[in-house]
């Protein structure tokens, strides 16, 4: 008989029969044929405003400082949730313990599931026009986009021309049913697909701009500003840049920060109130364990302090923790609003990349241009003054400090950035994690800058090649 594959447990045994899927399906009398129930599948938010969180760890931007390391290794150590965070910081050869699932990935994966049951059977589907079955495969495109995104700039290599058709990517799982023995797609592959999905949904008749509490839906300008992340991940500049350009053109509002210096903790605009956001994928939360985002001083060091963004969005540790841990400062947005962080595309990351391509484009003017206006929002404005460049390059290196600033904490940027900047001499860095005075180090390039799967996997699918 048939066996069908169903990612809830991401690689794992869960096979049932052809049967037992449609009764998975109707669960609820949820009649699957019917257009409407392709929407009602989408309606649950939740199911998608996954990311992976660990990510961000592994950056330059983190530090775990001796009386962090200390305390982390005192009351976190025995924690089967709170190890990862450690071996991730260590760049460590097995990050999720032997026999336990990678939660993240199970999470993106399930998703992945709900996606593919409706791209690919919405089309087909009864009661419903051609626009209404478009528009439902759209927004599963943009999904199914982000999640192969997400994963492959944690688990495969940064994209290269020469070497994207070879270099290892992820299982690029396409329908709610697998035959066949999982592998790893290469990494052109996954990038061609997350480009092909996210050019049909902008054709597919989404609705412009999605706010308020439908910013978790995918909109024609998220399919734009995804597209341009992926773009700039490709090396695409020019097309980069008509894709942020595009999203911009569609929703471009900034928050001042000048207005909330005064707000209080859990009271700023949430996620589905912050104008800024084009679609939510709120990574995990770390309010109540801040040393996993304790950040770095050379992070810390590069901000103005009058910086509303090193005023507001961090805050000593020692002030954190009540005195337990007296050093440094981490990142502290979460406590603003009281959400989680949005690794999404917002209007900030369209300003940057808009910025980044300009510079790269050789044309340090616009570039300047383009930055100055997202930061004018992150200063008072009597402490404001424009960033001036030189030349292109001098602009870029600008944009590029800028990008780190604005993007920091939010669920794997800085990581993406570390091994696209890698390939180029001006920005490739060696960097050295220290935990309990072990020291830790990466060079530019290095293996580890694609994280091992966890071990679990290995025995539902034994052709799935380890990263070494």
């Amino acid at each position: 008989m048939k066996k069908y594959l169903i990612y809830i447990g991401v690689l794992s045994t869960l096979l049932t029969s052809c049967d037992n899927y449609v009764d998975i399906k109707t669960e609820g009398k949820l009649i699957p044929e019917e257009t409407v129930n392709y929407r009602y599948l989408l309606q649950g938010a939740s199911t998608f405003n996954y990311t992976y969180g660990l990510v961000d760890v592994a950056s330059d931007d983190i530090v775990m400082r001796d009386d962090h390391a200390a305390y982390f290794d005192k009351y976190y150590s025995g924690s089967a949730y709170y190890k990862p965070y450690v071996q991730t910081y260590k760049w460590a050869d097995e990050i999720i313990p032997v026999g336990e699932r990678d939660s993240d990935m199970n999470s993106l994966y399930s998703s992945l599931y709900t996606c593919n049951v409706i791209i690919s059977e919405v089309m087909t589907s009864k009661n419903g026009t051609d626009a209404e079955r478009l528009a439902i495969k759209g927004e599963a495109q943009v999904h199914r986009a982000y999640i192969f995104l997400s994963l492959i700039n944690v688990f495969g290599k940064a994209y290269d021309p020469a070497t994207a058709a070879t270099d290892l990517g992820i299982p690029l799982l396409t329908t709610p049913t697998v035959t066949e023995n999982i592998t790893r797609a290469s990494v052109k592959e996954v990038y061609d697909l997350i480009v092909k999905d996210l050019t049909e949904a902008i054709a597919s008749g989404l609705k412009p701009v999605n706010s308020g509490r439908s910013v978790w839906f995918p909109s024609k300008a998220s399919a734009y500003a995804l597209l341009a992340r992926t773009n700039l991940y490709m090396g695409n500049y020019q097309e980069a840049l008509q894709n942020a350009e595009a999203a911009l053109a569609l929703q471009n509002n900034l928050l001042n920060l000048e207005d909330y210096q005064t707000t209080g903790d859990y009271s700023w605009p949430r996620t589905f109130q912050d104008t800024e956001n084009i679609l939510a994928k709120e990574s995990n939360t770390y309010m109540y364990a801040p040393t996993v985002l304790s950040l770095s001083d050379e992070l810390l060091n590069s901000f103005d302090t009058k910086d509303l963004r090193y005023q507001l969005y961090t805050r000593s540790l020692n002030t954190m923790t009540y005195g337990s841990l007296p050093q440094g400062r981490a990142y502290s947005k979460e406590f603003l609003s009281g959400d989680g962080r949005n690794a999404g595309p917002t209007v900030p990351e369209m300003y940057v990349i808009k910025a980044e391509c300009e510079a790269r484009a050789g044309n340090a003017g616009a570039a300047m241009t383009t930055i100055n206006t997202l930061r004018k929002k992150r200063f008072k404005a009597a402490d404001y003054t424009d960033l001036i460049a030189v030349d292109a390059n001098d602009a870029l290196i600008k944009v590029l400090a800028e990008r780190r600033k604005e993007l920091m904490g939010r669920g794997g940027f800085r990581w993406a950035d570390l091994k696209r900047l890698n390939k180029d001499p001006r920005f490739a860095k060696t960097i050295t994690h220290t935990y309990l005075d072990q020291t830790y180090t990466i060079e530019p390039g290095g293996n580890r800058y694609q994280f091992p799967f966890a071990t679990i996997y290995f025995d539902y699918a034994p052709d799935l090649k380890q990263n070494n």
